[in-house]
Parts: structure tokens; C-alpha cells; sequence
């Protein structure tokens, strides 16, 4: 049975073609019927209007009786100090949460016409929106492995082959639930050992590959550490796999290599951070993702002094 189209989703659609639309949704999913102060907390707030007409204020002003300051939907959210149409930041929204493999700031610019300098910024801005920086502890069964992102093969001399110029990244995740990577500078067991101690319970029953650098690290684990020989060609071992964290792996790279096309390593966890938050929100329909999003970026910034400094998809 096809599953109901979801009315914010629906809604998400007009606001991407209306300003005032995407004023009033922002605002909905936002603070629903008790739009707070986002400087103060206050709930005693009321809309600024043209003395002469009554109509509200074109960029949606609220005042607050409490800190006698004004606020609009963008204060205190990744949306501050932009002065993008609030229709855009609907549609970048829309489509970072909508694209399984992510979108590129190229189609943002082509899109919404705008230039690439400010599809890049809304991107990165959203990326480091959505960073979950204090995530639960992953429990149960928790796969984990580690991938080589980036790096092109039209930069390598011929005959040359490996890693040299990927970037590691380390990815856990639990058996049905969510997902955690790390972007490291090399692959070492104490990098790894740091990376598992932040992000996984000592009870949890950890499945890896047979890398050496798991060995003792397998130890600490109350579960057990359960191993799959790649280079023996066993991938499962009945209940016994890294087959989740792999796909998640194959999926990322799908979006780095035929997204984005070029990431810089600099830059590179905040598209991991947006990885993560699809696989998270992957039970939610696309517009409760966009809910999530929108609710999540709230008291988060990125400033343009922390934005890319070469170009990135």
C-alpha cells in the first residue's frame, strides 16, 4: 500500500516556490502555536506589523516584551545573518533530506539560481546543522569498520595504488539502530580504541573485520568481539557480519564519488555528519526529516571565516 503523502512535505513543496509560505512554515516547525524568544525564552511575544497597513513585516519580525529585542525565524538557527530567501533555505532543506546520496551545491545554484559561493555556504551550513554533538552511546550488536574516502584516480601517477591520498573514516553502527563515524588522520588501535570507548557501550558484542588493530581493543567488550576473515572470503559467519556498516560505507561513497565529485578532507565530517543524520532519521518520511532538520539546527552557526577555504561540491 503506498504510504500517505505527508502533509508537511506537502507543505515543505510550496514554501520552496513562496517566501511568505516559507516564512510560515519555517515558523510552524519552528516554535509551533508558541513561538518563544530565541534570545531570552520569553513566550510573551507578538508580531511586528506596518503601523499604516497592519501587514506584517516582509521578513517576519517578532518583538519580545520580555528583552524588548526583535527576532525573526533565522536568529539563533543556521539561517542567521542570511540574506538568501527564506524559499531557498526551504528547498536546500527539502532536498538534503530527500536525496539518499545527497545533493550537490552545484544543483542548489543551478536550481534556486543563486551562486555557487552561497549554495555552497546553505549546504555547509545545514551539514553543520544536522551534527548531532552529543549522541547516545551505540548498545547491543554494533559493527564497526573503517573506509578510505575521496581522492581521485586522475591525480594518481600511473601504477600507483592504495590509500595515500583517501582520508579514513570510522563508522559504528548498531544492529537496527543508529550510526556514528569519525573522520581520523590514520588508521592506528589507539585511534580506533578512542574512536569505539566515545561511541559504543562496553556491554555491546562488537563485530569486525579480522584487522589486527581490533584484537585487544575486542577485549574491553562485555559482548564479545566477533570476527569475519575478508581475506578468507568469509563475509558471515551465521549472525556474525560487518555487512550493515559496509553498505552504509558503499552508500556514502556512491555520494562522494557521484554527488559531491571533490570534498575536501578539511570538510570532510560535515558530510559525514549528514550521512549520519539520514541513516538516523532513515524511519522518518521526508518531511518529519525536514522537521528534524529544521529543529535541530536551532542555536547552531557556522560563520563564513569557518567555511570552506578551496572549493567543494
Amino acid at each position: 500500500m503506498k504510504r500517505a503523502q505527508s502533509p508537511i512535505l506537502e507543505a515543505l513543496r510550496i514554501a520552496a516556490n513562496d517566501d511568505a509560505e516559507a516564512l510560515r512554515f519555517l515558523e510552524a516547525r519552528r516554535w509551533g502555536d508558541a513561538p518563544a524568544c530565541p534570545l531570552c525564552g520569553d513566550l510573551d511575544v507578538y508580531q511586528m506589523a506596518d503601523a499604516k497597513t497592519g501587514e506584517r513585516n516582509k521578513d517576519g519580525r517578532w518583538r519580545c516584551r520580555g528583552c524588548k529585542r526583535m527576532y525573526t525565524v533565522r536568529t539563533g538557527t543556521v539561517m542567521a545573518e542570511s540574506r538568501l530567501p527564506l524559499r531557498v533555505w526551504c528547498y536546500a532543506f527539502w532536498k538534503a533530506c530527500s536525496s539518499k546520496k545527497g545533493v550537490s551545491a552545484k544543483q542548489i545554484e543551478r536550481e534556486c539560481e543563486i551562486s555557487y559561493k552561497s549554495a555552497l555556504f546553505v549546504m555547509h551550513r545545514i551539514r553543520a546543522g544536522v551534527a548531532d554533538l552529543n549522541p547516545p552511546k551505540l548498545s547491543g550488536t554494533v559493527e564497526a569498520d573503517e573506509t578510505y574516502v575521496g581522492g581521485k584516480p586522475r591525480n594518481r601517477r600511473k601504477g600507483m595504488q592504495g590509500q595515500h591520498d583517501k582520508t579514513p573514516v570510522i563508522g559504528a553502527v548498531e544492529r537496527g539502530g543508529e550510526i556514528r563515524f569519525r573522520v581520523m588522520e590514520r588508521v592506528t588501535a589507539a585511534g580506533l580504541k578512542a574512536a569505539l570507548r566515545e561511541h559504543v557501550e562496553q556491554d555491546a558484542r562488537l563485530h569486525t573485520d579480522e584487522s589486527s588493530a581490533y584484537t585487544k581493543l575486542g577485549r574491553e567488550y562485555g559482548g564479545g568481539h566477533h570476527t569475519v576473515n575478508h581475506s578468507k572470503r568469509e563475509y558471515a559467519r551465521g549472525e556474525v557480519h560487518t555487512n550493515t556498516i559496509e553498505g552504509a560505507f558503499s552508500l556514502i561513497k556512491r555520494g562522494m564519488y557521484g554527488t559531491f565529485h571533490s570534498v575536501s578532507k578539511k570538510h570532510l565530517h560535515r558530510y559525514m555528519s549528514e550521512f549520519e543524520f539520514r541513516y538516523n532519521t532513515r524511519k522518518l518520511d521526508d518531511g518529519q526529516r525536514v522537521a528534524a532538520e529544521i529543529k535541530r539546527s536551532e542555536g547552531k552557526r557556522l560563520t563564513y571565516a569557518e567555511q570552506v577555504s578551496q572549493p567543494g561540491a
